[in-house]
């Protein structure tokens, strides 16, 4: 299958919100649980060695440091990948009004996903940990604005590729 023959890439940013959401309160929960268990090997008392305490607090450092990294990756790698399969599609200037309105879909989506992260972290149990996890909650809270602007650069680059290239693919 030729990559420059895909007509459209309209569910890309419906897809950039939805898996976002979802490793963000993955990533989350992982935050959460990770220091937990660390805490409880070392108050337990059962590896006491050099090795073991190390490799508590290496698992400790994970679930504080490692995981805020990983999602960055994975939001940036995303978008990448949105910018990339928008520059590979080959789509008629008539389709804008469908993009606008998929990108409207995705910004009310995006609310309702911002909230539902936002009562879902600021739980009693939770707290502690948003308030570690920075990153996460910096892209949650403002997700609408990042789609917005990742689904307006999408769109820019879908309609205003060179006209030649598309040309050139006609006269091969």
């Amino acid at each position: 299958m030729n990559l420059l023959s895909k007509k459209g890439d309209l569910p890309d940013l419906l897809i950039f919100v939805v898996v976002i959401f979802t490793f963000a309160i993955g990533f989350l929960v992982l935050s959460f649980v990770i220091p937990t268990i660390a805490t409880g090997l070392e108050t337990s008392g059962l590896n006491s060695t050099a090795e073991g305490t190390s490799a508590i607090d290496s698992l400790s450092t994970f679930g504080s440091e490692g995981i805020q990294k990983g999602f960055f990756f994975l939001f940036i790698g995303l978008i990448m990948s949105t910018m990339i399969t928008s520059f590979l599609t080959q789509s008629h200037p008539i389709f804008l009004f469908m993009y606008i309105f998929f990108l409207g879909i995705t910004v009310f989506l995006g609310t309702f996903f911002g909230n539902a992260f936002e009562q879902f972290a600021t739980s009693p149990v939770l707290v502690d940990t948003l308030g570690s996890q920075g990153l996460i909650s910096i892209v949650m809270k403002n997700l609408v604005i990042i789609s917005l602007v990742t689904g307006a650069l999408s769109m820019i680059i879908v309609f205003a590729k060179f006209s030649s290239f598309t040309a050139n693919q006609g006269a091969q």
